[in-house]
C-alpha cells in the first residue's frame, strides 16, 4: 500500500466512522475500488484507533469530569451511572462478536453486503426524523435504555451498517434528544473501537508497526478528519435530523449495485 492509499483511507474511515454511514461499509467499497481484495487488519486497527485518540481528544473534558467524579463522594452517584450505562451498553456486541467472529468476518469481503447494508441504514436514518424532537439527558437513561442501544449496535457488525446511525436511532427512539443520543453514541465508541483493536493486535506481527509511515499515515489522517467529523455531526444534530444521511446512504446502495451488476463483480 501507498501513503497515498493509507491517507484516503483514513480519511474516510476519520469521516464515515461517526457520521451515520457506516465506515466498515465505505472501507470494504474503496478497498475494492483500489484493487485491495485481501483483508487488511493491520492497517484497518491502525485507522479505527486514529478514530478512537479522535473521540478522546474531543470528549477529554467529558471523560476527565466523570473519571475524577468516581472519587467525589458529590459526584460519584452521577459519574459510576453513566459508566455502567456505557458498559452495558458494550455488552451486546462484545458476545455476538465473540460468539459469530469468523462468520462475520466473511461478510466484509462483499461489496454486495455493505452496498445492502447501506439501503437498509439508508431507510433508517429517513425514518428516524420522526423522533428529532426528543429532549432526554443521556444522565437520566435508564438501564433499559441502555441495553436497546447497546442491542442495536450489534447490528454495525456487519459491513454497510452504521455503529453510530442505529446507536444514535435507537437513542432517539428511546427519548434521547439527538446531540444527547449522538454523545453517548460517541462514548460507546471508546470500549467498542478499544475492544476490537486489543483482540485483533493479539494476533498480528507487531514488530515495526508503530514507525511505519503507511500505519502511521492512515491512523493521523483518521484522526484527523475524525475530529472534524464529529464537530460537524453534534452541530448538524442542533439544528436538523438525519434524513440527508439516509439519502446518501440510498444513493450510494444504488450506485453501488449499479456499478456491480456492470462489472460482474
Amino acid at each position: 500500500m501507498q501513503i497515498w492509499e493509507a491517507i484516503l483511507l483514513g480519511i474516510v474511515q476519520g469521516i464515515t466512522e461517526f457520521l451515520p454511514v457506516s465506515s466498515d461499509g465505505h472501507l470494504v467499497v474503496v478497498q475494492n475500488l483500489l484493487g485491495m481484495t485481501e483483508p487488511m487488519l493491520t492497517f484497518d486497527i491502525f485507522i479505527h484507533l486514529g478514530t478512537l485518540a479522535a473521540v478522546l481528544i474531543y470528549f477529554r473534558k467529558l471523560l476527565l469530569q466523570h473519571a475524577t467524579g468516581v472519587f467525589d463522594s458529590e459526584r460519584r452517584p452521577e459519574s459510576v451511572r453513566l459508566i455502567l450505562m456505557v458498559v452495558l451498553a458494550t455488552i451486546p456486541a462484545v458476545i455476538i462478536g465473540l460468539l459469530l467472529k469468523d462468520k462475520i468476518e466473511e461478510t466484509f469481503g462483499s461489496a454486495w453486503i455493505a452496498a445492502a447494508g447501506w439501503f437498509v441504514m439508508g431507510l433508517l436514518l429517513i425514518w428516524s426524523a420522526r423522533f428529532s424532537g426528543r429532549h432526554g439527558k443521556m444522565e437520566k437513561m435508564s438501564s433499559l435504555d441502555s441495553l436497546m442501544i447497546g442491542s442495536a449496535q450489534v447490528f454495525a457488525l456487519l459491513p454497510g451498517v452504521s455503529r453510530s446511525g442505529t446507536t444514535i436511532i435507537t437513542g432517539m427512539a428511546r427519548g434521547l434528544a439527538p446531540v444527547e443520543a449522538a454523545r453517548f453514541s460517541f462514548l460507546m465508541a471508546i470500549p467498542a473501537i478499544a475492544g476490537a483493536a486489543v483482540l485483533q493486535l493479539k494476533d498480528v506481527n507487531q514488530a515495526g508497526l508503530w514507525t511505519d509511515p503507511v500505519m502511521l499515515s492512515g491512523a493521523i489522517s483518521a484522526f484527523v478528519v475524525g475530529l472534524g467529523a464529529i464537530a460537524f455531526l453534534l452541530k448538524l444534530l442542533n439544528t436538523g435530523n438525519l434524513k440527508p444521511f439516509g439519502y446518501y446512504c440510498i444513493t450510494a446502495a444504488v450506485v453501488i449495485f449499479g456499478v456491480l451488476t456492470l462489472t460482474g463483480k
